[in-house]
This record gives C-alpha cells, structure tokens and sequence, in this order.
C-alpha cells in the first residue's frame, strides 16, 4: 500500500502540470479594463491613467507601429513626500476591440527624481504577430512604480533632491507603489 503512494502523488502532479500547460496556451492578455484611445497616426493624443497622463503620437511603420512621447506624474494623485521615483516601468499595449492585447513593448527607467514638468520621455515598437479581425486598434499604457520621499543606497546624494533633506528622518523610509497593465485572461 505504501508503495502505490508516490505513484498517486507523481500521477496527479502530472495531471496537475498538464492542466497548467493547456490552460496557459488557452490565456490571452486583456486591457479591457484600462483606458484606451483608438489608434489614429500622426496626431497628438493625450491619455490619462490613474497616476500617469501620457502625451503622445503614434506613427506607423512598415511591420510594426511606433508610439512616442512623454509619461508624466499626475502629482495632484501621489503623496506629496513622493520625490523619488526607485523603480518605474513603462508599457504600451495595442489591442483589439474587445481588449485582447496583440502587440506589447515594455522601457524599465532607471532610478531618478520625480519630475511632473520632464515627465519621462518613451518609445514604444509594437510588433502584433497576428491583427485578429480586421476591426479597430487601440492604444493603451501601463505602469509600474515604486516611489519615496528620496534616494536610498550608499551612492544617495541628498543635493539631486531638496525634498529629502526637509523630511523627517523616518520619512525615509515611506513607499508608495502603484501599478496598471494588462491581466491575463484564460
């Protein structure tokens, strides 16, 4: 008897991992959710997140759709110790009508001030393998984002960020994260 209990427990982990594998080929991407704005070229656009307003232009290419332009900080939204942004990543989704994601791109920012006036500057190349049907495109963003009231680390320099000298001591130790994109849909 006891020997027929590992080939029960190697039975339903492989049934288990076949489950898996068919469901994940089964998933697809959906930003149906997020705000979108149709995909027009040529044309400045503006689309606002929860956290971040992106002003930019899309412009078509050969095989693949480009998108450019400035993410910026909706500051009225954050805390207002938020003056350091540790980790910040930027995505662009191209999706169908019904909000399948066709195509993706992704820019990881490096550690930097918070900056509503620069914002972040970003190129986007969405290369859809398959259209789908024939219907309308749409262009939305996500973003993922961890804030402090200042820079951590040995390398840390209090000058690049006026608002870190003028918090508290345990002000440093503040996070704020916030994030939007795609889920996966099975």
């Amino acid at each position: 008897m006891k020997k027929s209990r590992p080939l029960v427990v190697v039975a339903v982990l492989g049934l288990a991992l076949g489950a898996l594998l068919v469901a994940s080929g089964c998933s697809q991407l959906s930003v149906r959710h997020l705000n979108r704005n149709p995909w027009v070229v040529n044309t400045g656009q503006t689309l606002d997140m929860k956290f971040w307003r992106f002003d930019y232009e899309a412009v078509p290419f050969r095989n693949s759709f480009g998108v450019r332009g400035v993410a910026r900080p909706r500051a009225d939204r954050l805390p207002e110790w938020a003056s350091w942004v540790e980790e910040l990543w930027l995505a662009a989704y191209l999706s169908d009508s019904q909000g399948r994601v066709v195509a993706k791109d992704l820019l990881v920012s490096l550690p930097k001030p918070l900056s509503p006036e620069t914002g972040v500057p970003f190129e986007f190349i969405l290369e859809p393998e398959d259209l789908g049907d024939a219907g309308p495109l749409f262009l939305t963003f996500g973003y993922r984002m961890v804030l402090t009231p200042g820079a951590k680390g040995p390398d840390a320099k209090p000058e690049a960020n006026a608002k870190q000298e003028a918090g508290a001591k345990g002000d440093k130790r503040k996070v704020f994260f916030a994030n939007e994109g795609a889920l996966t849909r099975f």
